[in-house]
């Protein structure tokens, strides 16, 4: 059995932290010599916090109802496990691991009561240490686990915790690990795709294409891609009949009129393509999708218009092109998209949460393009409290733990105390990264904006919703600001 890991034990009061919903002491594992009280934060730097959980082994008591500090005995207690990689052989993981842990304390410092044990096990980044660290968290009397991180480990430590009936909230994106308990507090991308396509089917969009990698990541963004388009216009949605605008001759003379021809469109997601490499593979996808039919337009046409002011073009084989890369790579698959003459002013270009990327705002073939991700309003808050308290930026995923132990202690007073049904609560929750629900099948339903790349920037084009339809208020688990 492994053991928990190193413990951090230290009082803050809750007026530190300028957040009321804090109040007395958080253990940690095990006890030992409390930080001294730090000034507020307000007029002082951020208090030290104590060394990160080591990875060592070391021996606990383990009590009959499940092991219980020598302080909280007369105490109801509740145990939080979690369970994160901090001695993984990667690097990146053990980073990540710590800033959930940061993360995780401070909800607990902000919203848990007296009687809240938090206990820190290291899975080691495997499947097998996270079977081993569920088991050691049970053996603990855990009510319930956070993490593991990775779906391997979560997949391990959720069936050793459904034997005992103890909920999981994990943070993979994997939704196959999730149900029996599972539950993924996450950032999938289907979940993405699904709010932007929405976005454009609601702009009157019926044409849709992909282009995106023969990746686990490219295969989830392309199902949820065809899911929400079969869904909005069917199994077999009816062709469209438009008015095609026939080029003039050269010779025309000036004032013209055009003449139009009626054509007959597909409609549904009309053309995909698939790569596997670099630029040429890119480059032959864009090929692929070029092969259905694309709309030209002429200088002066051109001149006209703006990204900003796009609306479907009845002329256009497709209209709307999912392109789910981020970084370097989505750098390079934008401008093959034009190179191959699909033009983002016919053609809106869509993507995922990895299109949140400083550099990416400044790249021309990406201007105007749109994305779903997180409001940025509970972000900013979360990110100016831990960073007063931490004197470090959070990680991406370091709100996932906020919000997974704000869960937590939100259940610990609750009357019917900790239970897969009420994380099941259809009301939902207000978190770091806005409004969140779980389904019954364990995965997550996220409230989102969708964003248009501007201006060198993102701006919200269409704000996350406040709550799921309805008719009541979620549960509001984001951070205070730091009065």
């Amino acid at each position: 059995m492994t053991g928990q890991a190193s413990p951090r034990n230290w009082v803050w009061p809750s007026k530190s932290l300028g957040l009321a919903a804090a109040a007395g002491l958080l253990s940690l594992a095990a006890c030992a010599t409390p930080v001294p009280e730090p000034t507020p934060v307000v007029t002082a730097p951020p208090p030290v916090i104590g060394a990160p959980p080591s990875p060592a082994v070391l021996p606990v008591e383990i009590a009959e109802l499940g092991y219980t500090p020598e302080h909280m005995r007369e105490l109801d207690v509740t145990r939080v496990a979690i369970l994160l990689p901090f001695s993984a052989n990667a690097r990146g993981a053990r980073v990540e691991a710590e800033n959930i842990l940061n993360a995780a304390e401070l909800a607990l410092f902000e919203r848990a009561g007296d009687g809240v044990l938090l206990l820190p096990k290291d899975t080691g980044g495997t499947p097998a240490g996270a079977r081993a660290a569920a088991e050691a968290a049970l053996a603990d009397g855990a009510d319930v686990i956070l993490g593991p991180l990775f779906s391997g480990a979560v997949a391990a430590a959720g069936a050793v915790a459904a034997e005992d009936g103890i909920p999981l909230i994990a943070f993979s994106t994997d939704a196959t690990v999730a149900g029996d308990g599972v539950f993924l507090l996450s950032f999938p991308p289907d979940e993405e795709v699904r709010r932007v396509t929405e976005y454009a089917l609601s702009q009157g969009a019926t044409r849709f294409a992909f282009a995106g990698p023969a990746s686990a990541y490219g295969q989830v963004a392309y199902m949820a891609y065809a899911n929400v388009i079969t869904d909005a216009l069917g199994e077999d949605p009816l062709p469209e009949l438009a008015l095609v605008e026939q080029p003039l001759p050269e010779d025309a003379e000036a004032g013209t009129e055009p003449e139009f021809e009626e054509r007959e469109f597909a409609t549904g997601l009309v053309a995909e393509a698939f790569y596997d490499g670099g630029i040429s593979a890119m480059t032959e996808a864009a090929a692929r999708l070029v092969s259905v039919g694309i709309e030209m337009l002429d200088p002066a046409q051109a001149a006209e218009m703006t990204g900003a002011s796009w609306q479907p073009s009845p002329a256009s084989a497709f209209q709307v092109l999912l392109l789910p890369e981020g970084g370097d790579r989505l750098r390079m698959l934008a401008p093959v998209m034009l190179y191959e003459d699909i033009d983002p002013l016919l053609v809106k270009f869509v993507g995922t949460g990895l299109w949140r990327n400083d550099d990416l705002a400044r790249e021309p073939a990406l201007a105007h393009g749109w994305f779903a991700g997180p409001e940025p309003d509970a972000r900013a808050r979360f990110e100016a409290v831990y960073q007063d308290v931490f004197n470090e930026e959070p990680s991406r995923l370091a709100g996932l733990g906020y919000d997974a132990a704000s869960l937590a202690a939100l259940m610990a007073v609750d009357a019917d105390g900790i239970s897969a049904a009420r994380l099941s609560d259809p009301e939902g929750f207000l978190g770091v990264d806005g409004l969140f629900r779980f389904r019954p099948d364990g995965t997550i339903e996220r409230g989102l904006a969708v964003y248009t790349v501007r201006g060198g920037g993102f701006r919200v084009l269409d704000p996350a919703p406040e709550a799921f339809d309805l008719m009541v208020e979620p549960d509001d688990i984001e951070p205070d600001p730091a009065s």
